[in-house]
């Protein structure tokens, strides 16, 4: 039986620094997973396949560019997005105004505890890469399923603490070429990253049945179709 490594719990929201602002953070990302956000919104609407006018809330959406992605493909989605960095809703702000959204609003929140937010209020919910920053998942999945409709979807992505021998060197060879340190919080993200098994516990534990759970080599899928 592979041995899994305890999880390394990562720090909170991510905000300006005097090695990096976040429109820095921000170019960064858009320049070495802009193909990997456009997957993510490719897979969003194969898997959800959402409803047109669909309402969408985007937890932990950074400097936005998952929701643009999604967006640009699904121009009748309206989007909002809680984020817990004032700084990167200061950032994604600025993004969505460029990228010709300015209909996207963001606020500052936590996935944890989102009482400023009515039952059944949105369609479906989607995040990517934030999952890990949580702290407390099964309060989150609580939530989200207090704020879908009844018959509301989900798609959440992140990376997989348990990945093999291969992925994690992918991940130590790819890690060299991004710049600003950036590869060395990316391995502290996927040491801070739930596994598969880890998140099926939790959602059996408070009642979740109808969620599904997939993996692949390097990452994890929670989604509600």
């Amino acid at each position: 039986m592979k041995k899994i490594k305890p999880r390394i719990p990562e720090g909170g929201a991510i905000e300006d620094s005097s090695g990096m602002i976040m429109e820095q953070y921000s170019e960064i990302m858009k320049k070495q997973l802009g193909k990997e956000y456009i997957r993510f919104a490719d897979n969003v609407i194969r898997k959800i396949n959402p409803i047109e006018n669909s309402i969408v809330l985007e937890i932990g959406p950074g400097p936005g560019w998952a929701g643009i992605s999604l967006l640009k493909k699904r121009k009748d989605l309206k989007l909002a997005g809680l984020e817990a960095s004032p700084d990167m809703i200061r950032v994604a702000s600025e993004n969505v105004s460029k990228e010709g959204f300015p209909g996207l609003k963001y606020f500052h929140g936590f996935g944890e505890n989102m009482d400023h937010i009515n039952d059944g209020q949105f369609d479906f919910v989607i995040s990517r890469d934030s999952l890990h920053h949580w702290t407390e998942p099964e309060k989150v999945f609580k939530e989200i399923r207090r704020v879908l409709k009844p018959n509301g979807k989900l798609y959440i992505h992140d990376s997989r603490r348990d990945m093999n021998l291969f992925g994690r060197l992918i991940v130590a060879i790819a890690s060299k070429f991004i710049p600003n340190n950036m590869g060395f919080y990316w391995k502290s993200s996927i040491a801070a990253s739930y596994t598969p098994d880890e998140i099926k516990l939790m959602l059996s534990g408070i009642g979740i049945n109808d969620w599904q759970v997939e993996s692949d080599l390097m990452d994890l899928t929670i989604y509600k179709s």
